[in-house]
């Protein structure tokens, strides 16, 4: 890594200090980059058309002293080198703005403690340059800062806090930062809250102003502490949170009129849809009536069309049924029918029961799972319907003569299912409106195809009221992947709200 080189401006009139200076930064291998001026003439002319970093000077020059020149820097440290030092000289140097004081000794000494005295003047600099830019910040910040001492006193203030609670900076220093509290319990109407930030800790309260105004503020408090580690202040932030208050206030209103709003369209369809249940198991034992009715004269034709009213009835119920069981989870009323069974057993009656469907599209559809068991703890009819929502789907958007294959596998702590095609690869944006219910139901009924595909949009939450998860992938070559899994155990049984 590079070595960080200084410059370094030596204020000297006498030729020896000069080499004697320039002999220890080679054999000390200083890195320092040196100017040398022989006059206060001289290095007003070079100060005026550069910066160093740290400036050493001479105290008495032919033609003025050093003094001259502490005069013309701001905030390059200044060490002054003098072979007749007093102590009033040293006193009056610092006043002057001197950063240090070097007395020249006949042997030069003095130049061993030069490299440490450079140091310490350049982390000196450093560290004010760091206080003025932090001090900077702090008075310019919209959050009112104030610092107190461990006693609790304040000791500083910034701009935003004279501002904020309404003192002028001389009214407020030295008080007790217990003003500004509001001196009685916190009540249902002075809410507060309390949160851990890393090594700070931080408290949202009530604060009062000079005026005896009460507003509500978002504190954090950190605690200074020395090079020793002794803890020497504690500084407050503290940010006026009277406005976000309010929005979260009329948020938390308008969530709460959300949710009794919603719980009751969800009873309410859930009376409708089994209201309409019932009806729809009246008709259907009609139809099985009539049409197994061996004294109807209409024949074959009126069979037919009862035999395609019964379809219909099937494909309505089962749009009824996905919004009973949607309006029961918003309504936190789903109950969960929990046993322990093998996945491979419902795996393999859907794919068995769906063949049919697959087959008028030629589409071949099979299965894979392994030899071992894939016991689940769960719902056995709604996980059927998940998988059959699926593969119904699969079918659907795949085309005629392709292949689509059901794997079920163990991946450890969950039982993976995947439902494969090897048709073109449907965007992200075509999955997202399958699993939405209102676009589905929209799009069926403007072409008059109302069927149990709609049910999709239920099947991501029945997998994960199991405590599962379900997501699409597409395949680049060729191909889309329906995917969900479920846990081996630990399903709740009964779903409770979650807003």
């Amino acid at each position: 890594m590079e070595e960080t080189t200084y410059k370094i401006l030596l204020i000297e009139d006498d030729k020896l200090d000069q080499m004697a200076f320039k002999r220890l930064v080679e054999g000390e291998k200083l890195p320092y980059d040196c100017t040398i001026a022989k006059s206060v003439s001289e290095a007003k002319a070079i100060l005026g058309s550069g910066t160093f970093d740290v400036i050493l000077a001479d105290y008495s020059l032919g033609d003025g002293t050093a003094f001259d020149i502490l005069g013309l820097v701001k905030g390059t440290p200044i060490v002054l080198v003098t072979g007749a030092g007093t102590e009033e000289l040293a006193v009056k140097a610092w006043k002057a703005g001197a950063y240090d004081y070097l007395i020249k000794d006949v042997d030069r000494n003095y130049l061993k403690a030069l490299p440490i005295t450079v140091e310490n003047a350049l982390r000196h600099k450093k560290a004010k340059e760091q206080v003025q830019l932090l001090s900077g910040a702090v008075m310019s910040t919209d959050d009112s800062v104030y610092i107190t001492d461990m006693e609790n006193n304040i000791i500083f203030v910034n701009k935003a806090f004279c501002e904020t609670y309404g003192y002028k900076r001389e009214e407020i220093l030295g008080k007790d930062s217990n003003l500004l509290w509001i001196g009685k319990p916190q009540s249902q109407n002075t809410r507060s809250v309390f949160q851990i930030v890393k090594n700070a800790w931080e408290v949202g309260f009530y604060h009062k102003r000079k005026d005896g105004g009460v507003f509500p503020v978002s504190l954090s408090r950190s605690v200074i502490k020395d090079e020793n580690g002794n803890e020497i202040a504690l500084v407050g932030v503290a940010h006026d949170i009277s406005e976000r208050m309010l929005v979260e206030d009329e948020f938390r209103n308008a969530n709460t009129k959300l949710k009794e709003q919603s719980l009751q369209k969800s009873e309410l369809a859930i009376v409708v849809s089994e209201g309409l249940k019932e009806s729809l198991t009246s008709l259907r034992k009609i139809v099985v009536e009539a049409t197994g009715d061996k004294s109807c004269e209409a024949g074959g034709k009126l069979k037919e069309n009862l035999e395609r009213a019964d379809k219909k009835i099937n494909d309505i119920e089962g749009v009824v049924n996905n919004f009973l069981d949607i309006s029961k989870i918003k309504a936190g009323r789903m109950e969960l029918k929990l046993s322990k069974f093998d996945l491979r057993q419902v795996v393999s009656d859907v794919v068995e029961e769906l063949k049919p469907v697959a087959k008028e599209k030629g589409i071949k559809l099979d299965s894979a799972v392994p030899d071992s068991q894939l016991v689940i703890n769960a719902d056995h009819d709604r996980i059927a319907r998940v998988l059959s929502n699926l593969v119904s789907n699969s079918i659907r958007i795949a085309p005629a003569k392709t292949h689509i294959s059901v794997q079920a596998k163990d991946i450890g702590k969950e039982v993976q299912v995947e439902v494969e095609d090897d048709g073109p690869s449907v965007e992200k944006e075509e999955v997202n409106e399958l699993f939405d219910g209102p676009i589905q139901v929209e799009g069926q009924v403007r072409s008059g195809e109302v069927g149990s595909v709609v049910g999709l949009h239920v099947v991501k939450e029945l997998v994960e009221i199991h405590g599962g998860s379900i997501w699409f992938e597409n395949r680049d070559e060729k191909g889309n992947d329906f995917c969900f899994s479920l846990p081996k155990s630990n399903v709740q049984k009964v779903l409770t709200p979650t807003g």
